[in-house]
């Protein structure tokens, strides 16, 4: 059995939730960034990724007095997981995008928080499908059929995790870039012009809400396999303020400042959990409330000396049509 250095350890403990949360930023720097659209429930697509990758990963599960039991006995690969996440995340997007759209802004944010909510409570009262409060637990990782280390697992959870960030990245990287990211970009500036400009807005926003809740499913399947258990209380609309804080923080539609922005925030909650074990008890205890009192407070003064983000939106012009 090999030992990993408990420093790789550390390291790893931070790459994969920051990965996760850099994904999901990712996802929604399609949908608010670029098009403009102020999904309000990014937690409720992260749920239904998370939740779905658990129930194709874990065996079967049957109802006992202690336990309600969960959909589940598929027993699949992690690969098949993340594809159906991504599959059932996207299509719970279209299917609120769809009557949705066509709102203002402000009720378009309401509806998608009121979808996340109804998420979690379903999460929560369908017992003998989502095991409930009692969560969904011995989810399975990618890599524990080749080691039983926790070590080694951890390393290879990490490994997998960013590379899942950089395959989002150049993904979305490509799609932004491209004619297709153009007009996105193009709704977001003036709606009007370009509808002038015969494009079907629409049809160009419904893309770009059903592609950013992909990413958010697909956040969700790495985070269950991760934590190896899913509960609906991981789900709370706090995350889905947190997802825009990243955003905000690294740089709204650009997508290496948001990657940025995921890592630079998720520092400040490992390194406040790791301080407090250094400082004195009625301190320490204080610490997880000065953190969001810092995080507040950097985030109003960058909201006012750089409203643009640590790295700005890259302006791109093109030759003139002769």
């Amino acid at each position: 059995m090999t030992d990993v250095p408990s420093l790789l350890l550390e390291l790893a403990n931070f790459l994969v939730p920051a990965s996760i949360f850099a994904i999901m930023a990712l996802g929604l720097n399609v949908q608010w960034g670029y098009t403009g659209l102020f999904n309000a429930g990014v937690a409720g697509f992260w749920a239904i990724g998370a939740y779905t990758a658990a129930i194709v990963m874990t065996p079967f599960s049957p109802a006992n007095p202690q336990y309600p039991g969960h959909l589940g006995g598929f027993s699949q690969s992690f690969l098949l997981a993340a594809v159906a996440a991504m599959a059932l995340a996207g299509l719970a997007g279209l299917l609120i995008a769809l009557p949705t759209l066509r709102l203002r802004a402000d009720y378009f944010a309401i509806a998608t928080l009121a979808l996340a909510e109804i998420i979690r409570l379903v999460l929560t009262n369908a017992e003998h499908w989502t095991g409930g409060p009692h969560s969904i637990i011995q989810i399975p990782r990618p890599f524990d059929v080749l080691t039983t280390n926790p070590g080694l697992s951890d390393a290879s959870m990490a490994a997998l995790a960013v590379l899942l960030v950089v395959l989002a990245y150049f993904a979305i990287e490509y799609i932004t870039a491209s004619p297709f990211g153009r007009v996105l970009r193009g709704i977001r500036e003036d709606e009007e012009a370009t509808l002038a400009l015969g494009k079907n807005v629409t049809s160009y926003r419904l893309q770009a809400f059903v592609l950013g809740c992909v990413f958010m499913g697909l956040a969700g399947a790495v985070f269950a396999s991760y934590q190896r258990f899913v509960n609906p209380e991981q789900f709370d609309p706090l995350a889905t303020f947190t997802i825009y804080v990243m955003v905000i923080l690294g740089g709204s539609a650009n997508n290496r400042g948001v990657i940025v922005g995921a890592f630079l925030f998720y520092s400040f909650d490992w390194v406040s959990v790791r301080l407090k074990d250094y400082l004195p008890p009625t301190i320490g205890e204080k610490v997880p409330y000065l953190r969001l009192m810092i995080i507040g407070v950097l985030l109003v003064l960058l909201i006012i000396y750089r409203p643009e983000g640590i790295f700005r939106e890259k302006k791109r012009t093109h030759t003139p049509v002769t």
